[in-house]
């Protein structure tokens, strides 16, 4: 499918020129349209992804001669090898945003949790290591059993955050990564950074990308555990990025 770029300005950023394939499941759509033109889908997620930063992407589908869509990536998506947010399809382009130098601030900084499971091992710390490599169970942050488990990292200072990226424990039992809310908190004020569904798979890479405004020096995971249930959070490392 011809892709027309038509001098189209995006305010949060310039799209490669690249096209790839389409995008795969492994992501949440931001934001989707349809026009009757390739120009009139293009316009109308151009202008959504000139309110939110979130969009890194946009993809363009040909669904018949007189419809077009378009979807905007992503609140956030699965990293796998590379390429991981492509698959090969003729009546579907993605083109990408450029990618920014981005700094990770929760190296080393304090991480506290509702409880440990095994207090020997299993701290929060364990979140914040730089080792993104968790063997087993015991190298990872793990919560006991609670009702909304939460972890919590000081960033010892105010942060615009962009992104996050979590990895799952890579041991077993990947799908317990669910219902999971990021908030950025200042002065007590909780802002939403985001939030992901699951489950999760054992091994699983998830960004998620922040709205504009989740300022804050602190950053809290919190697992919404269903009625009657109980849950753990548990993960092998947490990056926490800003803009540079």
């Amino acid at each position: 499918m011809p892709i027309c770029y038509c001098n189209i300005h995006y305010y949060q950023g310039q799209f490669n020129l690249k096209a790839y394939g389409s995008l795969t499941e492994n992501f949440k759509v931001l934001f989707s349209a349809e026009g009757t033109t390739l120009l009139s889908a293009i316009n109308k997620c151009s202008k959504f992804c000139s309110g939110d930063r979130r969009c890194i992407g946009i993809e363009l589908c040909t669904v018949r001669e007189d419809l077009y869509r378009c979807r905007v990536c992503c609140e956030w998506l699965r990293l796998t090898e590379t390429p991981y947010l492509y698959s090969n399809s003729q009546e579907c382009k993605y083109m990408e945003m450029s990618d920014e130098k981005s700094l990770n601030v929760a190296v080393n900084k304090p991480a506290t949790m509702i409880s440990v499971f095994k207090p020997n091992y299993q701290f929060a710390a364990n979140a914040v290591d730089n080792i993104t490599v968790c063997p087993t169970g015991l190298t990872t942050a793990h919560t006991g059993w609670e009702i909304n488990p939460w972890m919590e990292i000081d960033l010892q200072g105010i942060f615009d955050i962009v992104k996050v990226l979590i990895f799952n424990r890579q041991d077993q039992s990947g799908h317990r990564l669910h219902d999971l809310s990021i908030n950025v908190v200042e002065n007590g004020k909780e802002n939403g950074c985001g939030y992901f569904e699951g489950p999760g798979v054992t091994g699983g890479r998830y960004l998620v990308f922040c709205t504009s405004g989740s300022r804050g020096n602190r950053v809290r995971f919190v697992i919404h555990s269903r009625p009657g249930q109980t849950d753990v959070l548990t993960v092998c490392e947490i990056q926490i990025f800003v803009d540079q």
